[in-house]
């Protein structure tokens, strides 16, 4: 397949390629074939008329279209191949020239950035040593009580801690705000998930009484309200007190822990638990001590679009989640106190990081023999169908286009069991 590479810059190349015409003739037939396969014809069973019959129902862009979405992964993968390409990402895709019988293509693809791996065996970082306090043993019992509380009526006044259930509607200078309203909302007392002042204005309140609330939205709000006044009128239908368990066997019961049925018990498991979780957290952050020195040591060529681009993503990515949430990206940058360029800047540092460590790791991982080819996947797979009584294709299918994202954790797991084996 004859093609040219052009070097753009230190991290990318852009590479021109002649199809060759039968290539690209039978693209355009297989194309035909699929879609004609779709057109119903009268008198003929579908996909069964003539070519004559069926050619006018199809629209011809949409067959070069269908053509070149079939051929451009094996262009692509020949002339990367060919030319000893090892991409960073997926290319920008150019059709330059196309008819009936021609088709160039044009590819710029972003290359993976050069890594010289420094020190990373012999590394020294310090390792908490994990032990767990009874007050901390207590604490945990304390919060899963409290967790398993029964709200009970009470006519007493409500008091931090107590739930109300509570009507009320928000007024700016005497109108009404979007958002401001709602119809027997439960709001517990003391936990800061309405606007600073409102919820300590309602301690003391009894049910059935009514009462107009005077807060001042923070200046880091969603515009429209920020830094302004506003008046609640609240009418409260049911105080609610947090009956918390008394620790007793039938308590411990409760909790529906399993092989855990007495107060001895719930405090070994609870003792046992708090140290697994901080034995790990300390493994954790020696590993990623360790990992961070080995990232420093080593030298790492990223050009600025590269991360540009990973930092223009995050943002987004993060545009969708914050839509999601009901929320206006401007109006997130306004609760944050960010700009859209501050943001920019800490995901430019984020993916800075991200994409180094990516590439120590996988270089690591390519050095020491640590990478997981065809057959160790299927190894890890079929453990895992077994376990789930499955058969190892139908778990394939089942993980889809996450396969490669299995493969990667697998490598990762590797990486990181050879630097905890070969660092103190």
């Amino acid at each position: 397949m004859k093609n040219t590479l052009k070097k753009l810059d230190d991290c990318k190349v852009e590479i021109t390629v002649e199809v060759p015409s039968s290539t690209w003739t039978s693209a355009q037939k297989k194309a035909f074939s699929k879609l004609a396969a779709n057109v119903t014809i009268p008198g003929f069973r579908k996909g069964h008329a003539p070519e004559a019959m069926v050619k006018p129902h199809i629209d011809p862009s949409k067959i070069m279209d269908q053509a070149l979405n079939d051929i451009l992964p094996t262009v692509y993968g020949e002339v990367i191949t060919e030319n000893k390409v090892e991409p960073f990402y997926r290319p920008e895709v150019d059709v330059v020239k196309v008819s009936d019988t021609e088709l160039t293509l044009k590819f710029v693809v972003t290359l993976v950035p050069n890594v010289t791996l420094g020190n990373y065996k012999g590394l020294h970082a310090e390792k908490e040593v994990a032990s767990v306090t009874d007050e901390e043993i207590n604490k945990d019992i304390e919060n899963r009580l409290k967790g398993n509380a029964e709200l009970v009526s009470s006519d007493k006044p409500a008091a931090k801690g107590d739930t109300v259930v509570i009507d009320f509607e928000g007024f700016i200078d005497g109108t009404p705000f979007d958002g401001g309203k709602a119809d027997n909302y439960s709001l517990e007392l003391g936990s800061n998930s309405f606007v600073p002042g409102f919820e300590d204005a309602l301690i003391g309140i009894k049910a059935g009484e009514a009462k107009d609330v005077e807060v001042t939205f923070p200046t880091q709000y969603v515009k429209e309200l920020a830094g302004k006044k506003a008046t609640f009128k609240c009418l409260v239908h049911e105080v609610k007190n947090k009956v918390i368990p008394e620790l007793n066997d039938e308590a411990v019961a409760d909790l529906g822990l399993k092989d855990v049925k007495t107060v001895d018990e719930l405090k070994e498991f609870v003792k046992k638990t708090l140290l697994e979780r901080k034995v790990n957290s300390a493994e954790a952050k020696y590993y990623n001590d360790i990992f961070s020195q080995i990232v420093d040591g080593s030298k790492i060529e990223i050009a600025s679009s590269i991360v540009d681009s990973e930092a223009n993503a995050s943002i987004e990515n993060l545009k969708k989640q914050v839509e999601s949430n009901g929320l206006t990206f401007e109006q997130y940058l306004e609760i944050t106190g960010k700009t859209l360029d501050s943001l920019k800047e800490e995901m430019k540092k984020e993916s800075m990081k991200n994409i180094k460590g990516y590439l120590v790791l996988n270089n690591l991982a390519a050095k020491e023999g640590l990478l997981v080819d065809d057959a160790e996947l299927d190894h890890e797979l079929a453990k895992t169908a077994e376990t789930y009584k499955m058969k190892l294709e139908d778990l394939k299918k089942a993980y889809g286009n996450s396969l490669s994202s299995y493969r990667e954790s697998l490598v990762q797991n590797k990486v990181r069991k050879f630097i905890l084996e070969n660092n103190k």
